[in-house]
């Protein structure tokens, strides 16, 4: 009898243990990270729910590129979540190297791709300025920023 009781509370201590969820409490999947998370720069130019750091900055990359000089950015722009989408743009005197970093976003795909492109095409609105990789060698959002006015 004693047997029997201590059988069946180690069954039922199994059965609470087993039935433990130990994932995300957002339940959402973790992916597997090939590289080390993001951290932030004071350079980076920034947007987040349509406020947007470092303005001065990304116009000095669009006037750099017009000169034909060398130059840089990184490109943080936040889902609705919080998650940062990383944009890195590379400038060499004649193409653009776009690297796109989705692997901190929970809801996505979670990848880096790359691809070279031409230039950037800058479409005006009386709503907005929208700024656009052009003329890229593989698929990829080509949407650089978008600045409300």
């Amino acid at each position: 009898m004693k047997l029997t009781r201590i059988i069946f509370i180690l069954i039922i201590l199994l059965l609470i243990t087993g039935c433990q969820n130990t994932g995300n409490p957002k339940g959402t999947h973790t992916k597997e990270k090939k590289i080390p998370g993001y951290n932030s720069s004071p350079d980076d130019i920034v947007e987040k729910n349509g406020d947007i750091v470092n303005k001065e900055r990304f116009e000095r990359f669009i006037n750099n590129i017009e000169k034909g000089k060398n130059d840089s950015i990184r490109v943080v722009r936040y889902t609705t979540e919080g998650d940062p989408m990383l944009r890195d743009l590379e400038y060499n005197g004649e193409t653009i190297i776009a690297t796109s970093d989705t692997q901190e976003d929970n809801y996505g795909k979670g990848s880096t791709n790359a691809t070279t492109c031409t230039s950037i095409e800058v479409i005006d609105s009386t709503e907005r300025t929208d700024y656009l990789l052009d003329g890229c060698e593989s698929f990829i959002d080509t949407t650089i920023l978008v600045i409300e006015k």
